[in-house]
C-alpha cells in the first residue's frame, strides 16, 4: 500500500472531526488570542507514538485554514482531544464484530424486502475483483473502510448496479468519529484541499 493511499483517510477524517466541532465558518481569533501555527502545535500536542504525525499535523492546519476555523490553542488541543478519544488517531481503525454486525444488516435488509436469504448468500458466492467471494470478504472484514469497498465492488459488478443500489451502502458514517457522511460532505468546502 503506498504512503498516498494510506493516508487518504486522514484528511476525511480531518473534516469530520472539524466538521463535528464548528458551528460556524470563519470563526475570528478573540481579542487577546493570538493565532498560532497550527501544524506546529498539533506537532507538540500530538502523541510521540501516534504514526504518521506530519500528516495529522499538516491535513489539520489544511482543514483548519480551509474551515475558515480561528487557529488557537484551544480549539487545536478540542481537536486532538476528540480524535484521541474516538479513533486513538486511527484514520481507519478496526471495528470489532465488524463482520457479524454487516451478516446481520445483510440478512435485516433481505428480510425486508422479501428476499429469500439462501438467494442473498448464493449471490454473495460469487467472486469479486481480488478473487475471494463476497462472502470470504465480508467473514474477514475489519473496517468500514474495507466494508465499503466491498460494497462498492459488488454494486460496480451487478449491471445497473450504481444505478439500483448506490443509496444502499451501509456504510453511513466516516471512520470512527461515526460523523455522518453527509453531514462532513457539507462542511468540506473546496475539499480536496491543496496539500
Amino acid at each position: 500500500m503506498s504512503a498516498a493511499s494510506r493516508l487518504y483517510p486522514l484528511p476525511f477524517l480531518a473534516v469530520a472531526i472539524l466538521a463535528g466541532c464548528s458551528s460556524q465558518s470563519g470563526q475570528p481569533v478573540s481579542k487577546g488570542e493570538k493565532p498560532v501555527d497550527v501544524a506546529s502545535v498539533v506537532r507538540q500536542k500530538m502523541p510521540a507514538s501516534v504514526k504518521d504525525r506530519e500528516a495529522w499535523a499538516k491535513d489539520i492546519a489544511t482543514t483548519f485554514k480551509s474551515q475558515g476555523l480561528a487557529p488557537t490553542v484551544e480549539n487545536i488541543c478540542s481537536v486532538l482531544a476528540v480524535a484521541q478519544q474516538e479513533s486513538g488517531y486511527q484514520a481507519d481503525p478496526v471495528v470489532p464484530g465488524l463482520s457479524k454486525i454487516a451478516w446481520q444488516e445483510i440478512d435485516r435488509r433481505a428480510e425486508r424486502l422479501h428476499i429469500p436469504l439462501f438467494l442473498v448468500h448464493t449471490a454473495l458466492k460469487i467472486n469479486s475483483p481480488n478473487g475471494k467471494s463476497y462472502s470470504e470478504r465480508l467473514d474477514t472484514v475489519k473496517t468500514e473502510k474495507q466494508l465499503s469497498a466491498i460494497f462498492d465492488d459488488f454494486i460496480n459488478m451487478v449491471p445497473m448496479g450504481q444505478t439500483l443500489f448506490g443509496s444502499y451502502n451501509p456504510v453511513h458514517t466516516g471512520g470512527p468519529m461515526q460523523v455522518s457522511i453527509a453531514f462532513a460532505e457539507q462542511h468540506a468546502k473546496g475539499y480536496p484541499w491543496n496539500m
